[in-house]
C-alpha cells in the first residue's frame, strides 16, 4: 500500500474539494460519489499527519525509558514527572529551565522546552564489599541521608519546603532472625527551610519547628526480600526491563543494569480511577485526592536476583494530590483545592551489624551532635533550592 506524505494528502484533499464543487452543478449522482471520495481523502489526510512530538527521558546507557523522574521548575517547585514510557507530564513553558531528578541517576537541567528525547546518566556505584556477619550480631543498622521536597500551589501563590534529615533504622539481617524492636525509620537530626510567595510577598525561613510536619513516616523503605523477575535473572533472558500492568497503570517496573537493580511501584495502579482519598487525612483537616503515588528502590545488582535490605542503596517516593482539606486551603487562603506535591529521596550513608540488645538500646538513645553526611552519589541541589537555603541562612 502506498503511503502519502502530509503535503501530498493535503493537495489531494484540495483537488477533490474543487472537483466536487464543479460537479455538483452537473450531476447529482456524480457529486454523491465524489463526496464519498472526499471523505476518504479526509481520513487519508488525518492518518498521514505525524503524531505530536513529545518530550521523553531515557537512560543514557541502555536507552530504556526513565519513569517517575521528578521535574522541578525554575522556582524549585515540583511541577510534574515522567510516565512509565519516559514521556513528560504537561509542563508549561513558563516553568523552564527545569531540573530532572530521579533516584539512581545524576541530575539533568533542561534550559528550554523542546520536543525531543533527553538522556540522563545513571549513577555509578562502587562494588560492595562482602561482609561476614557474626551470628550474634544479626541486626542491621542502616543510616540514611534524606531529602524532602514539599510544595503547595494555587494559581497565584506557592509554599515550598525543603527538609534534610539524618535518619537510621534497625532491621533483621535475614528473614530467619526474630526481632521485636522498632524497625521504622528514626530521624536523628533535621534541617528545614521554607519559601512562601503569597500576596505579593516573598519570604524564607529556616526554623524546623515552624515547618510543615515531615512526611518521612509515609515512605516505605521495604525490609523484606525482593525477587527480580525470572527474565532478569536468567542469563541471556528477556532484556533488562520487566513490567506488570495494573487496572489503571503500570503497577510494577523492574530495571537492571551493570550496577543496579531498580524497582518502581505504582501504589495506585489497582485503584479505580487511579486515585485514593485516605480517611485518616480527612480527620486531620488534610483531605487529599491522591492521583499519583510511586515508590522507588535501588539495590546493588547481584547474580542471584534476590535482594535483601542490606543491598539497598537508595529509595524514594513521589506523590501528587489535590488538597481539599480546610487546613491545607487555610495555609494558602484558598477556596479551591490546592496542588500538593511531595518528593522524598533517601540515600544510604553507612551500615553496621549489632546485637539485638545493642539495637534496642541505640534506638531509644537520644541523639546529640549528629553530623550531616551527604554521600558523593547525591546530586547537587537545583539552583532555586540552593538559593533558598543560602538566603535562609543569611548568605544572600
Amino acid at each position: 500500500m502506498r503511503s502519502y506524505s502530509h503535503n501530498s494528502s493535503l493537495h489531494l484533499f484540495r483537488c477533490f474539494g474543487k472537483l466536487a464543487v464543479n460537479l455538483r452543478h452537473n450531476n447529482n449522482d456524480t457529486f454523491i460519489a465524489m463526496k464519498r471520495l472526499l471523505i476518504i481523502a479526509f481520513f487519508l489526510l488525518v492518518l498521514s499527519v505525524p503524531a505530536t512530538a513529545q518530550r521523553r527521558l531515557i537512560d543514557a546507557v541502555d536507552k530504556t525509558p526513565v519513569s517517575i523522574a521528578s521535574i522541578l521548575d525554575a522556582a524549585g517547585n515540583m511541577v510534574g514527572f515522567t510516565l512509565s514510557d519516559g514521556t513528560f507530564t504537561d509542563i508549561p513553558s513558563s516553568s523552564y529551565p527545569v531540573t530532572i531528578r530521579c533516584i539512581g541517576y545524576e541530575q539533568l537541567v533542561i534550559e528550554t522546552p523542546q520536543d525531543k528525547t533527553y538522556e540522563i546518566m545513571p549513577v555509578s556505584y562502587e562494588l560492595d564489599e562482602v561482609v561476614i556477619v557474626p551470628v550474634e550480631r544479626n541486626i542491621l543498622k542502616q543510616t540514611f541521608y534524606v531529602r524532602e521536597y514539599f510544595s503547595m500551589n494555587t494559581q497565584t501563590d506557592t509554599v515550598t519546603y525543603f527538609i534534610e534529615h539524618m535518619a537510621h533504622r534497625f532491621i533483621p539481617a535475614t528473614e530467619k532472625v526474630k526481632y521485636s524492636g522498632n524497625t521504622s525509620l528514626r530521624i536523628q537530626c533535621t534541617r528545614a527551610y521554607s519559601r512562601i510567595k503569597m500576596f505579593g510577598k516573598d519570604s524564607v525561613a529556616s526554623d524546623p519547628k515552624s515547618m510543615f510536619p515531615s512526611m518521612l513516616s509515609v515512605i516505605d523503605l521495604y525490609d523484606e526480600e525482593e525477587l527480580a523477575h525470572e527474565s532478569l535473572r536468567e542469563q541471556g533472558g528477556a532484556g533488562n526491563i520487566y513490567e506488570e500492568k495494573g487496572k489503571s497503570g503500570m503497577s510494577l517496573i523492574q530495571k537492571q543494569n551493570a550496577h543496579t537493580f531498580t524497582v518502581i511501584e505504582d501504589v495506585l495502579a489497582e485503584k479505580e480511577g487511579h486515585s485514593v482519598s485516605p480517611w485518616s487525612l480527612k480527620m486531620l483537616g488534610l483531605a487529599m485526592d491522591i492521583g499519583q503515588l510511586y515508590t522507588t528502590r535501588v539495590y546493588r545488582v547481584n547474580d542471584k536476583g534476590v535482594y535483601l535490605p542490606k543491598d539497598m542503596i537508595e529509595c524514594g517516593m513521589v506523590m501528587e494530590a489535590d488538597g481539599r482539606g480546610k487546613f491545607i486551603r487555610k495555609i494558602l487562603k484558598s477556596d479551591k483545592p490546592v496542588e500538593v506535591r511531595l518528593m522524598i529521596e533517601a540515600y544510604l550513608v553507612d551500615s553496621d551489624y549489632l546485637t539485638k540488645e545493642e539495637a534496642k538500646a541505640e534506638y531509644k538513645k537520644k541523639d546529640s551532635d549528629v553530623e550531616f553526611v551527604i554521600p558523593s552519589t547525591v546530586p547537587p541541589l537545583n539552583d532555586a533550592t540552593r538559593q533558598m537555603v543560602e538566603r535562609a541562612n543569611g548568605n544572600q
